[in-house]
This record gives C-alpha cells, structure tokens and sequence, in this order.
C-alpha cells in the first residue's frame, strides 16, 4: 500500500509540474497577446488619423483642382470691374501640403492676410512637419481682398494616446 501511495504521489507531483508549465505557456502567450493588441491599436489610430487627414487633403484637391478651368472662368468673368466697387471676391489660393512659408506667401501674392496659425500632432506617414495640414477658408473659395485666411500646421505629437481598455479610442478592446 505505501508503494502505492508513494507511486500516486510521484504521479501527481508530474502532473502537477506539467500544469505549471502549462499555466506559464498560457500566461506568456497572454502577454504576447497584450503587447500584439497593443500594437494594433496604436497602428489603428494611426490609420484613423491618416484616413482622416487623407479625406481632408483629398476633398480640398478635388474641390480646387478638378474643376479649376470651369471656374477660374467665373471668377474672371466676375473680376470684371464694377462701377462703385473698390473690393475685389478672388479665389483663395489652396495651400494644404506646403511648407508654412510658402503658404504664406501663396496667400499674400494672392492679396490675402494670414489670420491664426495653429498646429495639430500628427500622427500620419507621408505628412511632413511644418506642412499646412488645414485652411479656412478653403481652397478656391470666393472672398474679398484682404481676407484672412487661417493655417493649422502639422507638428510633431507629443503625446501618447490613451489607448486602454476603457478608452473611447480602444474600441477592439472590449471583449
């Protein structure tokens, strides 16, 4: 009977060990689960924000660009002096993607003034920093001489986004 008990005991204890080993498998590829989740994440709202940013820098092109000979003829055909009227609708020239100076210079040519120039982090491939990433008013828009125009400026980000479970930005985390 002891060698019984001794042979059940020597069982156990290798069963034992075996669940241990397994329990520390379990719980390394959980934290290798963590780390991967958390990097998809954070390539998620990198995404987010190009795909964001990438609908406002293509919506502004299609806007100016596309049917820019069509109504750079209005805007000539409405440039035709009036009597009485000093002030003058011009287009506001689109300036997303270039660098701050050029822009500025873009808008003064133009006969526009620079109003506030913001910047934005940014966390978007493809966007360089110093860049103008926003107007207002837009490209190709109407308005009088000397009209301001406002800038936001890509800049780098200095934080990191909240990306925990119970975050707004997180919403594959949920399970």
């Amino acid at each position: 009977m002891k060698a019984q008990l001794e042979q059940r005991l020597v069982e156990l204890r290798a069963e034992y060990e075996s669940g241990q080993k397994f329990l520390r498998d379990i719980e390394t590829k959980l934290v290798e689960l963590e780390n991967r989740k958390k990097n998809l994440n954070e390539t998620l709202l990198r995404i987010s924000g190009a795909i964001e940013l990438l609908e406002e820098v293509l919506g502004e092109e299609s806007k100016s660009s596309i049917p820019e000979v069509l109504y750079k003829e209005e805007v000539l055909d409405k440039q035709v002096p009036d009597a009485g009227s000093e002030k003058k609708d011009i287009e506001v020239p689109f300036v997303i993607r270039l660098p701050l100076e050029q822009a500025v210079k873009k808008l003064e040519e133009a006969g526009l003034l620079i109003g506030n120039i913001g910047e934005k982090s940014v966390f978007v491939g493809g966007v360089r920093f110093g860049d103008v990433i926003q107007q207002e008013p837009k490209g190709g828009m109407l308005v009088e001489r000397e009209s301001t125009v406002d800038l936001v400026v890509a800049k780098k980000g200095n934080f990191k986004p909240d990306l925990s479970q119970n975050s707004l930005l997180c919403p594959y985390s949920k399970h």
